[in-house]
């Protein structure tokens, strides 16, 4: 009998076994999918919370007639100096007035990168390294927004900096492409994992089609974009996401085909004012 009750614990524990590789995978990205979800609801709680309780336009109006009346050219960095405006660690309340500054010098590092060129975009150490730390800005969870594709069902938080911790969360802009508040001349870079075991990135954007939307919430508005083309690039053909004069695009890249990393695919969108 003994061998016999061997053979049974055996053959129970392989069924086991078994069973937890075939769910392994779905369970881990249900796990996932909740938790992404879980962080896109508190940053936009967090945003609406900061709009709803700050006069969002005041410090803008301050600054304007400041200029108006003393032809200078005062700034956001200049007003939270004067008023001595500090960030609370403790309860880590937004300030209005630091969000404001981040998105002034990120018009001003997307001026820049049209400026002086994206060469650094060819250097895979330079696009990992977050061009800003938002927790200096009162972003305390790191998230600078998330983006979407209704067609897909995709909505999945936007990290700074294409460096493999971030890329286990979301997306990931990729530093010396531009931040993703739009404007003319802009072309904000993410890229994201497809085929991660257990969680679903950018698994999707190849379903993605010509008109389909793609929508950029960052801490001041949602940005609509349009997907205009599809295309397989090789990892070596950066300069294929370069900003475009006079153009406000986004661009998605994954790894092709799926599973493998030889190629790259490319969704490359443009905003829309609809």
């Amino acid at each position: 009998m003994k061998p016999f009750k061997i053979l049974i614990t055996t053959g129970c524990l392989l069924i086991a076994v078994g069973i937890g590789i075939i769910m392994y995978a779905p369970v881990s990205s249900f796990v996932n999918e909740q938790n992404m979800k879980d962080t896109i609801s508190a940053y936009d709680i967090e945003i609406k919370e900061m709009i709803d309780n700050t006069d969002t336009g005041e410090i803008e109006k301050i600054i304007s007639e400041i200029n108006e009346s003393t032809d200078t050219e005062y700034t956001i960095q200049d007003y939270i100096e004067d008023n001595n405006i500090t960030i609370d660690t403790d309860n880590k309340e937004i300030n209005w007035a630091w969000l404001a500054l981040l998105r002034e010098q990120m018009q001003e590092y997307n001026r820049e990168l049209v400026e002086f060129g994206q060469y650094e975009l060819n250097d895979p150490f330079a696009y990992e390294q977050p061009s800003f730390n938002l927790y200096s800005y009162s972003l305390y969870d790191n998230v600078f927004g998330h983006i979407s594709a209704p067609a897909i069902d995709m909505d999945l938080p936007i990290y700074l900096g294409a460096n493999q911790y971030n890329m286990n969360f979301g997306a990931v802009q990729l530093s010396y492409s531009s931040m993703p508040i739009g404007g003319e001349s802009t072309n904000a870079v993410f890229a994201a994992h497809r085929g991660y075991i257990g969680k679903i990135f950018f698994d999707n954007i190849v379903f993605l089609e010509e008109g389909d939307d793609v929508y950029i919430t960052n801490p001041w508005e949602t940005l609509n974009y349009k997907v205009i083309y599809t295309e397989v690039i090789s990892p070596y053909d950066i300069q294929k996401c370069y900003i475009q004069p006079d153009k406000d695009l986004i661009t998605l890249l994954t790894c092709h085909p799926y599973g493998e990393s030889t190629q790259r695919y490319m969704v490359v969108c443009e905003r829309t004012s609809e």
